[in-house]
Parts: C-alpha cells; structure tokens; sequence
C-alpha cells in the first residue's frame, strides 16, 4: 500500500482518515493495514507517534461494520489492551475520532475510575472496548461484560505488558473470548479470527 487509495478501506473510513489529516500513510500503517484487512494476524513494531494506533484501528472498525447490530449485553465485538491508563486513553481519543462518523461506540475500562459506571457503558451496546487487562478482567468477574462475540484482539505494546507482569491477566482476558480448535486446510487459511497486535 503505497497510498491511501490502494488501502481498502470503505469509502467512509477513507473520509474520515481525511477529516483527520492522514495525508499520506506511515510505513507501519503501510505494512500492517491491508494485513489487518485481510483478517490476519500482525505483529508491528514501529515507534512513539509513527501511526501505530491508526493502523490496528482501521482494519478493526472495516471489520465491525461489516457485522449485525449488537444486542444489549452482547458485545463488545473487538477488544484492545494496552498496558497503562495513559495509553488506554491515547487509544481510547483516537479510535473515537474515526468510530464516530460510523456511529461505532467506543468504551475505555481503566483503573481510578468507577467500575460500576464503567461496566454499564459496556452494556449499552459497546462494539469496542480499549481496557488495562486487569480492569476488563475485573469486569468479566463481575459480569458487566461478556466476549462470546469477541473476535478481535489487540495486544498494543505485548512486551511491555509481560515486562510488567500482566501475562496472568491478559491470559485471563483471552480465555473469556471465543476460540477455534478447527486446524487449516492449507496455511491461507486461518486456524481463527483473532488478530494480535
């Protein structure tokens, strides 16, 4: 993908990656985006400020508008887990700038803030949910929330969520979400249809 115009992305994420001035694509959204929207798998490194969060968040939103309307307590359709609030944040602003013109609602779970509030916006028909891996995990304990219908996941920045010791909670997280055990006829097809970043 040299351009915006051999992306793939809908018509309507095209207008919103103008409003948003993305004049030209950066080399991670380059590599990663058309993998993304092949529905594979992408580990991407790139650095701070490089357009990462842009390319995890295009394939994401193609993929949930392509889906039925959520029901009431059914979602979210796609989870993203970084490693600290600050972040969370930062994920949650920019996913919100492109969700919003394709009415996609966006929910962040973070620590300081009230549980119980932050797990009744879940319910309220949430497709993306951008949370701590403790605070989502906390929220499927008590069961504000539920990802029977969650097939995709974002890791945003893996390694330093291991560095910090929150391996047990993001495998805790991945336990609560659909899984496949079907093997692939060949290697172009998927063995299911979590995506990792």
């Amino acid at each position: 993908m040299r351009n915006w115009a051999e992306s793939k992305l809908t018509i309507e994420l095209l207008k919103v990656v103008e409003r948003a001035g993305y004049n030209n694509p950066s080399p991670i959204q380059m590599a990663a985006i058309l993998l993304g929207l092949q529905q594979r798998d992408v580990i991407g490194v790139a650095e701070t400020g490089s357009g990462k969060t842009a390319s995890f968040v295009l394939p994401l939103l193609t993929y949930i508008t392509k889906l039925p309307p959520l029901n009431e307590e059914n979602g979210p359709y796609a989870v993203v887990m970084p490693p600290t609030r600050e972040l969370a944040q930062q994920i949650e602003n920019e996913t919100v700038k492109f969700a919003h013109y394709l009415c996609i609602k966006v929910v962040s779970i973070v620590c300081g803030q009230s549980i119980e509030e932050q797990g009744s916006k879940i319910r309220q028909d949430c497709e993306v949910v951008i949370a701590i891996p403790g605070g989502l995990l906390d929220c499927l304990k008590r069961c504000y929330c539920v990802l029977n219908q969650c097939n995709y996941v974002v890791l945003n920045e893996a390694d330093r969520m291991i560095d910090m010791g929150l391996e047990p909670q993001v495998a805790g997280v991945l336990d609560a979400m659909p899984s496949s055990n079907m093997k692939p006829e060949n290697r172009e097809e998927e063995l299911d249809e979590k995506k990792l970043y």
